[in-house]
């Protein structure tokens, strides 16, 4: 029973834990690439950093010791992994705050957006490019450039049957295209470019 409260009380300190790291990376980021491990040198680092509160909360007894020493030389990894996993969340939190900013920032800089209203209006039909187009215009607005970006490669996924041979059609999706594989790993474009 000892053994189940502390790794009980182990595992809400850590998740108290996870969202302090992730929310004081976010915050101390500031929207740039800073505050998070960046190679090998500063992951051991953070694993070893993590030690000390861990530490501090068994002192305390404010994480119960459990009896089985199995369960005893578990629970320090236990604590680590979760740490690690933390950051690498705050990690991909910095990153795709960063993401939504610049790109938020390079498709007004580039008018994407009305250059691809403009070839919407010139296109037959609507197939729903009037709701991407709002998307885009709505997250530009709330500066999630990765949104917009999805809804603007949509769009111009769907004028292609009514542009392809257009130069201004051809430079804005080769643009989208190239800022997709830059900015969203996840992505088609990024998977495409990698096999390649």
């Amino acid at each position: 029973m000892r053994d189940i409260t502390a790794v009980g009380a182990e595992a809400a300190w850590l998740l108290l834990a996870g969202f302090a790291v992730v929310g004081s990376m976010v915050v101390l980021a500031d929207g740039r690439l800073r505050w998070y491990p960046t190679g090998f040198l500063h992951w051991f680092m953070v694993i070893g950093v993590a030690q000390g509160p861990y530490g501090l909360l068994l002192a305390s007894g404010l994480i119960p010791q459990a009896e089985t020493p199995t369960v005893r030389m578990a629970m320090l990894p236990l604590w680590l992994v979760g740490t690690g996993y933390a950051v690498w969340v705050g990690r991909r939190a910095v990153f795709g705050i960063w993401a939504d900013r610049q790109l938020a920032y390079i498709l007004g800089d580039l008018n994407v957006l009305p250059r691809v209203t403009a070839l919407h209006r010139r296109a037959d039909g609507v197939d729903g490019r009037e709701g991407r187009l709002d998307e885009a215009r709505t997250a530009l607005q709330r500066r999630r450039g990765r949104r917009a970006l999805a809804s603007l490669d949509r769009v111009l996924e769907q004028l292609e049957p009514h542009h392809s041979a257009n130069d201004e059609w051809s430079e804005l999706r080769s643009r989208v295209s190239t800022l997709t594989t830059n900015f969203v790993p996840g992505s088609r474009a990024h998977r495409e470019s990698t096999a390649a």
